[in-house]
């Protein structure tokens, strides 16, 4: 389902090409200026639907990487949230809620459940994207320290759950890094589409108001060409 963002974008542009298609048909529209005449707006709309395009797919590609990362560090049955109370049951069940091990384990467990990421989605803006990948990498600093503190334990750390040995640890911090990169990357290829539509879309704004006073002036304030195009609005 298209967000209310979305929708408004592929409105304008559906609006565009209805405004394209009055104005090619008025008798002797003369504008003077390339970008104002028909065969000069209609390239920009070919434009506006290129962008809109590859907005629409960095979007999908960036909320997918965005689902997966959520998935990985919480989401999933075997993210690294939810292994975390595994293995924090088995140090306190086999060394004791007072122990070293217990307490240096869930101080990083402690941690990892106190970071808080902000949501990112579309309208997130680049600070609260920052803010976003600087959680999720101290996440996995803090999950990187416990597996090395386990990995000390030596023999004092040997769960029959295969799920929570060290070496589908490993795997897992290796795979929670992996999605993490991915968002960062997909971030990177998404942003600069949505600094592109905003300022075509900018443009469409501010070209159809001249072609309107344009119209105007050449057929007249009660003129039908006019009158066809004047309630088209392409604001937000």
């Amino acid at each position: 389902m298209a967000t209310p963002s979305q929708a408004s974008y592929a409105a304008r542009l559906a609006r565009a090409e209805q405004f394209y298609q009055f104005i090619s048909n008025f008798q002797n529209y003369d504008p003077g200026i390339p970008e104002l005449t028909p065969s000069g707006f209609q390239l920009l709309v070919s434009q506006l639907s290129t962008i809109q395009t590859e907005h629409t797919t960095t979007h999908h590609e960036f909320s997918e990487a965005v689902r997966m990362r959520k998935n990985t560090f919480n989401a999933n049955p075997d993210s690294i949230s939810k292994k975390l109370t595994l293995v924090n049951s088995y140090i306190k069940a086999k060394s004791g809620v007072n122990s070293q091990q217990f307490i240096d384990v869930n101080k990083f467990v402690r941690k990892i459940r106190g970071e808080k990421p902000l949501p990112v989605t579309s309208n997130s803006t680049q600070e609260s994207i920052s803010r976003s990948e600087k959680s999720y990498g101290s996440q996995l600093q803090n999950f990187t320290d416990i597996i090395t503190l386990l990995q000390q334990f030596g023999t004092n750390y040997d769960p029959t759950n295969v799920a929570i040995k060290i070496p589908a640890l490993n795997t897992l911090l290796t795979h929670a890094t992996t999605v993490n990169n991915a968002v960062t990357q997909k971030f990177s290829a998404y942003q600069p589409k949505i600094n592109e539509r905003q300022t075509g879309f900018k443009t469409l704004s501010e070209t159809t108001s001249r072609i309107k006073e344009m119209v105007k002036s050449q057929y007249g304030t009660k003129s039908t060409e006019y009158n066809l195009i004047k309630g088209l609005d392409f604001r937000k």
